[in-house]
C-alpha cells in the first residue's frame, strides 16, 4: 500500500513538472504558385517543374559540371513550377507543429525555427500579418523554409487559434 501511494505522488508530482504544451492552431496552406502556368497537371504533386529542370540540366551540363547543371535545373525548375518543397512526416512533423504553435506567440516577423538530427530536417516559420478572422479567432499568416535532407521548400500559410 505504501509503495503505491509513493507511485501516486511521483506520478503527480511528474505531472506537474510536466512541459505544458502550446495549444495547436488551424493551418491552412496556400498551394504553391510557380512563376509560370504550366499547362500540364501534375496532380498537384509539383514535380513537374524540377523533373524538367533535370532534364534539361542534363542535356546542358558536360563532364564534371553535369552534376550542376542537374541542380541548378532542379532549382529553376522549382522555382518555375511552384513547390512546397519535401513532406513531411514522423518527428520533423512534430517539430513543425510545435513550431507553428509558438508561431503564434512570439511577436510578428520574428522567426521560429525548428530542427530534428535524425531526420537532418530543419525550417524556419515567421508570421507576417495578424488579424481576426469571421469566427472571431486571432490569425497569422506566415512564411515557412524547410529543408529535409538537402531538398529545399518554401511555402506560406494562415493558423488560427
Amino acid at each position: 500500500m505504501r509503495k503505491q501511494a509513493h507511485a501516486v505522488l511521483l506520478a503527480v508530482l511528474l505531472a506537474g513538472c510536466a512541459q505544458q504544451s502550446l495549444p495547436q492552431p488551424d493551418v491552412t496552406m496556400r498551394k504553391p504558385q510557380g512563376m509560370i502556368d504550366l499547362p500540364v497537371d501534375d496532380g498537384g504533386t509539383g514535380l513537374v517543374g524540377p523533373a524538367g529542370g533535370a532534364l534539361l540540366g542534363m542535356a546542358i551540363g558536360s563532364g564534371g559540371g553535369t552534376e550542376w547543371a542537374v541542380a541548378a535545373g532542379v532549382a529553376a525548375g522549382y522555382l518555375v513550377g511552384g513547390s512546397e518543397g519535401p513532406t513531411l512526416t514522423g518527428m520533423p512533423a512534430r517539430a513543425r507543429d510545435e513550431a507553428i504553435a509558438k508561431m503564434m506567440t512570439v511577436p510578428l516577423r520574428e522567426p521560429v525555427t525548428w530542427f530534428t538530427a535524425q531526420d537532418k530536417a530543419s525550417g524556419k516559420i515567421t508570421a507576417t500579418r495578424e488579424f481576426t478572422d469571421e469566427k472571431g479567432r486571432t490569425c497569422r499568416e506566415f512564411v515557412e523554409w524547410r529543408t529535409v535532407r538537402a531538398m529545399n521548400g518554401h511555402t506560406s500559410g494562415t493558423a488560427c487559434l
